[in-house]
C-alpha cells in the first residue's frame, strides 16, 4: 500500500485556534500514516462556499498530480446535501456536494456520493463530518482504495457559476471581492482578461484608476489594482491595507467602468 500513498491536501474554514484541523489530521494519519499532509488554507471565512471554491479554482493547477483533496466548508452539515467524491485529472477530491467541489466538477471525471460505511467512523457525529466521513475517505483514497467502492454514481452534482465579472451595460462589468488576504488587498471576482483598454473600478464608494505591476511602482498611501498572481483584479496599497482604507470587506461589490 504504500507505494500507493497520496499527498492529502486539506482545505476548510475551520481556522487554527481549535481542535479541528488536529481531530481531521489525527483519523487520517490513523488509516494513511504514510501520507504528507498539505495545509493548503483553513481560514476560508466561515460558510463562504464561494470563497472556499475560488481557492480551490486558483490553486488547482499548483497541486501534486496524484493528491487527494479533502475540501470542507459546509454549513449544510448533518442535513440532506451529499458527501462527494470527484475523481479527475488524476486527483479525487473529497467534500461536500454544495459548489465548494465546482472546480473539479469542471473537469472531464466522475462523481460518485460517499456513502459506504466502511469509509466512515464507527460513530459519525451529526455536526463534525470532516472528522467522521471525509477526512476517512480521503484516507482510504490515498492509500490505493477504489474510488468505486465510495458508493453509487452522481449526475447532478452542484456546480457555483465561473469566476469572473458579469457585463451589465455598455462598458460596465459588475463582481465582487471574493477573498482579503493578510496585507489587506482585495482579490475580486474580476478577470484581468475583462479589462477595458482604459477604466476605472468603483468599490467602497471610490473610485481607482491607477494599474501597477508590482507593489514598489505604486507610490505609498494610493491605492491601485494590478492582476494578482492567480489572474484576478486586486485592489491593494503598498505597504498598507487597502481594505482598511476603504471599509471594504469581503463580499462586497465591485463595478468596473470604461472610459
Amino acid at each position: 500500500m504504500e507505494a500507493l500513498t497520496r499527498p492529502i491536501v486539506l482545505l476548510t474554514d475551520f481556522g487554527t485556534r481549535d481542535q479541528y484541523v488536529g481531530q481531521v489530521k489525527a483519523v487520517i494519519a490513523g488509516i494513511a500514516p504514510a501520507s504528507p499532509l498539505i495545509d493548503l488554507f483553513h481560514d476560508v471565512e466561515p460558510y463562504a462556499i464561494d470563497e472556499g471554491a475560488w481557492v480551490l479554482h486558483t490553486s488547482l493547477p499548483l497541486l501534486p498530480a496524484n493528491a487527494v483533496v479533502l475540501a470542507v466548508v459546509d454549513p449544510g452539515v448533518g442535513s440532506v446535501r451529499r458527501p462527494l467524491v470527484v475523481s479527475a485529472g488524476g486527483r479525487h477530491f473529497v467534500g461536500p456536494d454544495n459548489g465548494l467541489l465546482s472546480a473539479a466538477l469542471q473537469l472531464p471525471g466522475e462523481v460518485r456520493e460517499l456513502s459506504t460505511p466502511a469509509w466512515r467512523r464507527p460513530l459519525v457525529s451529526h455536526t463534525f463530518h470532516a472528522r467522521d466521513i471525509f477526512g476517512p475517505a480521503a484516507a482510504h483514497l490515498a492509500i490505493g482504495e477504489d474510488v468505486r467502492r465510495a458508493g453509487p454514481p452522481v449526475s447532478d452534482a452542484l456546480g457555483l457559476p465561473l469566476f469572473e465579472a458579469t457585463p451589465r451595460a455598455m462598458g460596465e462589468l459588475h463582481g465582487y471581492v471574493i477573498h482579503v488576504d493578510r496585507y489587506g488587498s482585495l482579490i475580486t471576482t474580476v478577470r484581468s482578461h475583462q479589462l477595458f483598454p482604459r477604466f476605472t473600478i468603483e468599490v467602497g464608494g471610490r473610485v481607482v484608476d491607477e494599474r501597477v505591476h508590482t507593489f514598489a511602482d505604486a507610490a505609498a498611501g494610493r491605492l491601485f489594482c494590478h492582476a494578482d498572481s492567480s489572474g484576478f483584479i486586486a485592489i491593494a496599497m503598498n505597504q498598507a491595507s487597502a481594505a482598511a482604507e476603504l471599509g471594504v470587506r469581503r463580499g462586497d461589490a465591485v463595478v468596473v467602468r470604461s472610459k
